[in-house]
């Protein structure tokens, strides 16, 4: 299914998520669901922990690790209840996962188990002490997928459950449920696949040019401005360090480091849909640069992170403690280094970041990190998961979705430009990176709504197949 299309249009349905149970017991292909009465919702959701293997391929090694779960199981107490499997990715796995966000109104709808694993080396799921090049080898895209077939066929057998399991993830997760989907159909019945890129590329220069696209001319104009005050000083150590003062970032040390964190600012406007406040600083400050500190200094504050922690100097620790709480920056530029780059380089005609950002740049980070010399390669991802997801006697029942101003679409799957009719396809007007999974709200677009009722619809039917 590229398109399903709906007998009456949002407008006309006058649809709020209140309405969404009745709605889809009505219209949802009868779906069979548990009809157990939940009990009262806990106050907090504990961590457990599975021993998972160390490696799924390396037969000499049998050593397993820790690895953390959350489950939710507020909405449904019997074993035959439908299971939502939350994918965790490059950052901890917080019992978030499993009580807030869209996730929940569709187990309440469902009368469904929320499962949530954390991703290896992330968080706490820590296989090694240190993480070191070494150490990370058994990081991979191929290991992860294992450990959520291995952890779902454990939680089955040890919980006595029948009921059918749908993956769920937004951004990384997201390709990882789709390649999920596509690997183990006899697992999971279906995925939602947000924002997700499921494509590698080292040099993903269709990154920097739909941001450039997204802030519009005038402001991505000032974005270039600001940038040029900065190289034209990149040579005077002192009106450098002025510069990083203004940003709150005199503790980044090389001078493209910050010109990389200045496109990150700019970057994370666009693909968290801040466009308007951050074009709006630029354009009515003293000057653009003095307008994209002011910027910059706000989001720090409000992420609660240093300039340093989206900076190549917040991976150089191999204390896996040190990223415990949040984003694994080593972990995950490990993975770039290795399997996918994403490698966000300057575009030739469209740039909002420096030219000096480059694909050099990047492998110089690969060897200043993990003593890398060799250049990413994608051609495992691409062959082994991406490319099957073009043909439907591959892949089936996964549902894309990504937001128009966020520029990881340009490595998901679009409408227009996918024959496999299998999957279904649906680009969120407005929205920026994983809107979809966000708790639904009185501000959502009709689109946004739309995707949901979508995908509501799409697990119904996957549950009655």
């Amino acid at each position: 299914m590229k398109y399903i299309i709906l007998a009456l249009t949002l407008a006309q349905l006058n649809i709020s998520f209140a309405d969404y149970k009745d709605f889809y017991f009505k219209r949802a292909q009868n779906v069979q669901i548990s009809k157990s009465k939940p009990e009262a919702f806990p106050t907090q959701v504990n961590a457990q922990w599975f021993d998972q293997k160390i490696s799924h391929f390396d037969k000499e090694n049998l050593e397993t690790f820790k690895q953390r779960y959350y489950v939710n199981n507020k909405y449904a107490k019997s074993a035959d209840a439908p299971v939502l499997l939350y994918i965790c990715g490059e950052s901890t796995c917080h019992s978030s996962s499993v009580t807030r966000g869209a996730i929940v109104e569709y187990a309440e709808v469902l009368n469904a188990k929320i499962v949530a694993l954390e991703h290896r080396y992330y968080g706490k799921s820590q296989p090694f002490k240190k993480l070191t090049t070494e150490n990370l080898k058994y990081l991979s895209t191929d290991e992860a997928i294992e450990d959520l077939s291995y952890f779902q066929a454990s939680f089955t057998q040890k919980h006595g459950l029948t009921g059918k399991w749908i993956a769920i993830g937004g951004s990384y997760p997201g390709s990882l449920a789709a390649y999920y989907r596509l690997k183990y159909p006899n697992l999971v019945v279906g995925a939602l696949a947000s924002s997700a890129p499921v494509k590698a590329k080292a040099k993903f220069n269709e990154y920097d040019a739909h941001v450039a696209k997204v802030v519009g001319q005038e402001c991505a104009t000032n974005m270039w401005d600001a940038i040029w005050e900065v190289e034209m000083v990149m040579d005077i150590p002192k009106e450098m360090a002025k510069i990083k003062a203004k940003f709150n970032a005199s503790d980044i040390e090389g001078n493209v480091d910050f010109l990389y964190f200045m496109a990150d600012i700019g970057a994370m406007a666009a693909q968290y849909g801040f466009v308007t406040p951050f074009c709006n600083a630029l354009k009515n400050a003293r000057t653009a640069l003095d307008g994209y500190a002011q910027f910059a200094k706000k989001t720090l504050t409000a992420y609660g992170m240093r300039a340093n922690d989206i900076n190549i100097a917040a991976a150089t620790s191999t204390d896996p403690a040190d990223y415990e709480t949040g984003f694994g920056m080593r972990q995950w530029l490990y993975q770039s280094c290795t399997e996918y780059g994403y490698w966000q380089v300057a575009d030739n005609k469209n740039s909002v970041r420096s030219s000096l950002i480059d694909l050099d740049y990047h492998n110089g980070v690969c060897k200043k990190l993990f003593d890398l010399t060799t250049p990413v390669d994608t051609t495992h991802i691409n062959e082994t998961f991406y490319k099957p997801l073009l043909e439907s006697k591959y892949a089936s029942n996964i549902f894309f979705t990504n937001g128009s101003t966020d520029p990881w679409l340009n490595l998901s799957l679009l409408p227009e430009e996918v024959d496999n009719e299998l999957n279904t396809y649906f680009v969120i007007m407005g929205a920026a990176h994983c809107n979809d999974l966000h708790s639904s709200s009185a501000n959502d677009s009709s689109d946004l709504k739309l995707a949901r009722i979508m995908f509501m619809q799409l697990m119904a039917t996957w549950l009655n197949e």
